[in-house]
């Protein structure tokens, strides 16, 4: 079982995004059968305080981790986790069908487990030619490695893994 993070579009950013309470909540929504599932036991929004993600985290049940980087809130969300793997998620964009299956198979791995990338939907000429230059949106990692390696943001935390393996199932961008 996996901790989820979804992370706000408005960490990092100048100003806070527009839409960035929807983009998170409907990001949670599509988890919601992972959570069923017994893929996902817990998650956490990490956001900055004018998102105003308190009430979403709220009804979802979810934990809520305010911040201005995805550092920090990266850092406070592998501490306070009560799983051993995590699956960070860019708000903004929802797994499609397979991710569930998939990424219970992935947790199956044990030992072996070496984390795993989920990628955008192809959304250019050249993303449907070559899949694999699809941007990654999510990312599944081992809990002790986000806090050793303190990541500042979801690319860091990628290219510091060295993550080879990518999900067959993709994610669509809703915000």
């Amino acid at each position: 079982m996996v901790m989820a993070v979804v992370l706000s579009p408005s960490l990092g950013a100048a100003a806070p995004a527009s839409r960035a309470a929807e983009a998170v909540a409907r990001s949670l929504c599509a988890l919601v059968r992972a959570t069923v599932e017994g893929v996902v036991r817990e998650a956490v929004i990490v956001g900055s305080v004018e998102d105003e993600l308190a009430e979403i985290a709220d009804h979802a049940g979810c934990g809520l981790i305010e911040t201005r980087t995805a550092a920090e809130g990266l850092a406070r969300a592998a501490a306070q986790s009560r799983s051993q793997v995590a699956f960070v998620l860019k708000g903004g964009f929802i797994p499609q069908s397979g991710f569930v299956e998939e990424a219970g198979d992935l947790l199956l791995d044990g030992a072996a487990f070496r984390g795993a990338l989920l990628r955008r939907t192809p959304d250019s000429l050249m993303t449907r030619l070559a899949p694999g230059l699809a941007e990654p949106v999510g990312v599944f990692a081992l809990c002790a490695e986000l806090r050793e390696l303190a990541p500042c943001d979801l690319n860091q935390l990628i290219r510091r893994l060295k993550i080879r393996h990518t999900l067959g199932a993709r994610a669509q961008k809703v915000v």
